[in-house]
């Protein structure tokens, strides 16, 4: 499988230009086929393709069924005869192996004709079957992308068709092979090895991260499905091996959150703004324990681990080993793990909510096996939520206590302060005298904040950890004042129905070519505003709209067709007048 391309696993956000976080009816899977205009599908295409996402949400229902959640799965949308409709969709060019199929290209064109179906890529789940096969002297090859990205918003698999993919293949005795890229594998093989590519690609569209099996479970089930399980997914029917692939209980947790297997949306994605207090680490001689308490706890149930040696991230976490920490109703929680001798590792903490959201929180072991490290971490974790609060009180006070124990937490407690006590200044619009005549709302109180990347920031850009902070660039000059906006966004104030005018620019930030940005003004939920598909060739395009009787002004990002990558949209001077 090719690895995960960082900007494809957005790539799903707002492909529709008007896509919504707020609930809507994300009951099934829906399935694509797209091919170039001059190549027919492969043979028997729509049955293969029905049994295989079939095989797939079977073997997910008995992996959920295990671990004590029902035969909860995904449900697939059926056409009258009760197999899954597959949308095929025609790319207006003809096939070329030299030309590389990309999501860039091909998200536009699949959204246009599902649209026509009534589906919104941006608030679906979709998998995609791209016809890219072809054989070279012998050697069967492909050039598109095997990913898989999302949340419980929306997410989307690309995978690749081929006229032996079929989980009936799947038997033993075979005798023949093919050439896949060099690998010479029965059909049986191909199928073991590409099926359960689909299956671990799809785990990665319903929000799932990489992790591996423990020794035990190896022994008992076989690989983690987000390991290397994609390598063994059914093996067993091929005889010879005991066990295959299977998911782990930390996975079955999250994905019995996820909208397709509880079966209704949420009311909302809301991402509740907590915190781990009182977070405490004991290192025995084969154990890592901790304990904490989120809070505030209304909407959190439960903490996932991950459990990580170094190096951590993007396609470096298939050795993470995961767990879930069972909390009691004051947001309480105890876990211990089984201690890793890696020279250096990561924990991720991840706090999962109602609604299938999380929040996650990081932190270090250094080699020596002792808790100063993880402290050391939790310290830098209490910096980030003291900024997030904007509480300069709290940023003084880790100030001062980390002058002689850490001085790169010290600098970028230090940071958050520069940005956190101007806020205290900050007024809300609603509640300004009436002889203030003008305003601008980098210099006002937001009433909430969110952002695609980084952290909501008013007169430059914070880098997530607070290690840099830079400031806003148009293409045409810098920019003094104005509020940092990477796709998908949203900044709400409080008005109070007292202002009349919004004036202002947007564009984006200096350096982000591929960015494409959709830029969204609502007053009280109505939208007022909606900028064409903005792109730093466009430079500063000026706004004004008339705000006269709004209560709660929302401006918002959203991202073009082609995901969130390079989003990194600015609100250039914006401005209140009466």
């Amino acid at each position: 499988m090719k690895k995960q391309i960082p900007w494809l696993l957005s790539t799903l956000l707002a492909a529709a230009l008007s896509w919504s976080a707020t609930a809507m009816p994300r009951d099934r899977l829906h399935v694509v086929y797209v091919t170039n205009r001059d190549r027919d599908p492969r043979p028997g295409y729509k049955d293969r393709i029905h049994r295989i996402m079939a095989d797939i949400r079977d073997f997910y229902s008995t992996e959920m069924e295990r671990n004590g959640y029902g035969q909860k799965t995904f449900k697939l949308d059926p056409d009258k005869n009760r197999k899954v409709v597959v949308h095929q969709v025609i790319l207006d060019w003809d096939f070329d192996p030299k030309h590389k199929f990309t999501p860039r290209e091909m998200i536009p064109v699949i959204n246009e004709h599902l649209q026509k179906e009534g589906i919104h890529m941006g608030q679906e789940y979709i998998v995609v079957f791209v016809n890219a096969y072809w054989k070279d002297d012998g050697v069967w090859k492909y050039d598109t992308p095997y990913t898989g990205g999302g949340d419980p918003i929306r997410g989307i698999t690309w995978v690749v068709d081929h006229e032996l993919l079929d989980p009936n293949n799947i038997i033993p005795g075979q005798t023949t092979h093919i050439n896949d890229r060099g690998q010479w594998l029965t059909p049986g093989q191909f199928n073991v090895k590409m099926l359960g590519g689909s299956a671990h690609e799809l785990g990665h569209a319903l929000g799932l991260p990489h992790n591996k099996q423990s020794k035990k479970e190896f022994q008992e089930l076989g690989t983690s499905l987000m390991g290397t399980g994609n390598y063994t997914y059914r093996q067993e029917r091929l005889g010879g091996k005991k066990h295959g692939t299977f998911l782990t209980p930390a996975h079955t947790f999250i994905l019995s959150l996820h909208p397709l297997f509880t079966g209704q949306a949420p009311t909302n994605f809301n991402v509740p703004d907590v915190f781990i207090n009182d977070l405490k680490f004991k290192i025995t001689s084969n154990e890592l324990i901790l304990s904490g308490s989120v809070v505030p706890s209304s909407e959190v149930v439960g903490v996932v681990l991950y459990y990580d040696p170094m190096p951590t991230g993007l396609n470096k976490d298939y050795d993470a080993f995961s767990y879930v920490a069972k909390m009691n109703s004051y947001g309480k929680f105890t876990r211990s793990i089984p201690l890793l001798n890696a020279d250096e590792c990561a924990l991720h903490l991840k706090v999962y909510f109602k609604n299938g959201m999380f929040t996650s929180f990081s932190f270090n072991q250094e080699k020596d096996h002792k808790v100063e490290s993880l402290q050391q971490s939790y310290q830098r974790e209490r910096v980030k939520y003291a900024f997030r609060k904007r509480d300069p009180r709290a940023l003084k006070r880790l100030t001062k206590s980390l002058e002689e124990t850490d001085a790169k937490a010290l600098e970028v407690a230090q940071r958050f302060l520069s940005v956190a006590e101007p806020w205290q200044e900050f007024k809300i619009p609603a509640e300004l005298s009436m002889e203030k005549k003008e305003i601008s709302l980098s210099s006002s109180r937001w009433k909430s904040a969110s952002i695609g990347w980084g952290l909501p920031c008013y007169n430059g850009i914070m880098e997530p950890d607070g290690q840099w902070l830079r400031p806003l660039l148009s293409k045409e000059r810098r920019c003094p004042q104005g509020i940092f906006a990477h796709a998908p966004s949203n900044y709400t104030y409080d008005l109070g129905k007292r202002w009349k005018t919004f004036k202002g620019h947007i564009g984006l930030q200096r350096g982000q070519t591929f960015g494409s940005v959709v830029f969204i003004i609502k007053g009280d939920g109505k939208e007022l505003f909606r900028s064409p598909l903005i792109t730093l060739a466009d430079g500063e395009v000026p706004v004004e709209i008339n705000i006269s009787r709004v209560k709660k002004l929302e401006l918002i990002t959203s991202s073009g067709p082609d995901g969130k990558g390079n989003d990194w949209g600015i609100w250039i001077a914006p401005t209140l007048l009466r």
